[in-house]
């Protein structure tokens, strides 16, 4: 099996250094502070020699690790150094880096590692949280070397985005990526998903970033949720997917929650859209707040559940209020924010119309593939009422069309 460095890599860095670091990501998970504190002290490959030595534990190694982390460690703590060795030896059977690497190469991706030239340099401010190593996949690699900070805008949200959460989140991410600020977000139903698709809306994209990028919980090579798979590889095409898991990982609550702190830590500034009191959003922006990241919320009616959290963010003054695109664009800093909203963020084309029943019945549909109304209600978890209504909707906009017995699609947008 042949290990090809992508061009788009540091060509300083060799096969070998990301075999390493490869490895090293299948053994840690991620957010790991005791690997982090030990690759202060050494390199990957020395770090990967100590796991591979069984039963080995160097005495003057633990009080510089916890020098580093700033506390001392006991034997039922998780940062504890010979903690942290058994835990890491346990998995020693189980890494294949080999296999991970060309995993991402055949779905058109790749490993970035600290120290490579498009390195995104903003994660390093998450210090012992930073990442070990970054998966991506992108039809262009070239967006790799565009993830600056000050051009990346988070909006995050609620899964079960209401209408009003939906447009909203469009208006402000279509604005913002006409503008050329990549939107990046985490690829889930609801906010996620009418953020991302927003971003995709702009075709005329000629800016070295990329319109949206996506930060998974899982492995690149498994886009999840599946009924999002049809916009995921609409970002791949257009944009960047990272994930800081190895191919084949699955997705997991503590990855997604993980996976938070990059989409802050990516971002200049992260916008909450809709949330409900206790929603995933708001662990994001505890993560943008301890980064010194901006952070503004969209009111909503008091009556509204899913807006209990960006209200809860304004009064506890955790963020700013947003009212508008223009408010979007004075704090991420456009040197001319647009004004007004009618022409510029317009639907410009038929999909830009969709609701969030509509846009998650036609993200799972094909073009080639009929499928009956029950499998397309199954899914994209649409009840079977809210289905046929969306398909209906899809058949008057000319997006779909229908034998009388299954459905599939006439337009794809680009």
């Amino acid at each position: 099996m042949s290990i090809n460095p992508n061009a788009t890599q540091a060509p300083s860095r060799t096969s070998a250094e990301r075999l390493t670091y490869a490895h090293l990501n299948q053994l840690i998970e991620p957010n790991d502070f005791t690997a982090s504190a030990l690759l202060q002290l050494m390199s990957a490959s020395e770090l990967l020699s100590l796991i591979r030595k069984e039963d080995f534990m160097p005495t003057d190694l633990k009080p510089k690790v916890e020098e580093i982390l700033g506390f001392k460690t006991s034997s039922n703590m998780a940062q504890d150094l010979k903690v942290a060795l058994t835990r890491w030896r346990k998995r020693m059977p189980l890494s294949n880096p080999l296999a991970a690497v060309d995993t991402a190469a055949r779905h058109q991706g790749g490993l970035l590692i600290p120290g490579d030239d498009h390195w995104p340099v903003q994660l390093d401010d998450l210090n012992l949280g930073r990442p070990l190593c970054l998966w991506w996949r992108a039809g262009n690699p070239a967006f790799l070397g565009g993830q600056e900070i000050g051009r990346n805008v988070a909006i995050v949200g609620s899964r079960d985005a209401s209408d009003y959460g939906d447009q909203v989140t469009f208006d402000l991410s279509r604005s913002l990526a006409l503008q050329g600020y990549s939107i990046v977000s985490g690829g889930a139903y609801g906010i996620d998903a009418s953020a991302h698709r927003a971003a995709l809306t702009v075709e005329e994209w000629s800016a070295a970033n990329p319109p949206t990028i996506t930060v998974m919980a899982g492995g690149i090579d498994r886009l999840y949720p599946s009924g999002n798979s049809n916009l995921l590889n609409q970002i791949v095409a257009r944009g960047v997917l990272f994930s800081e898991v190895p191919p084949g990982t699955t997705s997991a609550r503590f990855r997604f929650l993980n996976r938070n702190r990059i989409i802050a830590a990516l971002s200049r500034l992260v916008i909450v859209t809709e949330a409900r009191h206790r929603s995933g959003a708001l662990n994001t922006v505890s993560h943008a707040v301890e980064l010194g990241r901006d952070v503004a919320a969209v009111p909503g009616s008091v009556f509204a559940p899913n807006s209990a959290g960006c209200h809860r963010l304004i009064g506890e003054g955790s963020a700013v209020l947003l009212t508008s695109p223009q408010d979007a664009l004075a704090l991420a800093g456009a040197q001319h924010p647009a004004q007004g909203t009618s022409e510029d963020s317009a639907p410009k084309r038929p999909t830009d119309q969709l609701g969030r029943d509509e846009g998650m019945v036609y993200d799972i549909m094909s073009f080639s593939k009929p499928m009956l109304v029950d499998e397309i209600s199954a899914r994209s978890g649409i009840p079977i009422i809210q289905t046929l209504k969306s398909l209906g909707r899809l058949e008057d906009l000319g997006l779909a069309s229908t034998d009388g017995l299954s459905w599939r699609l006439l337009y794809q947008g680009k």
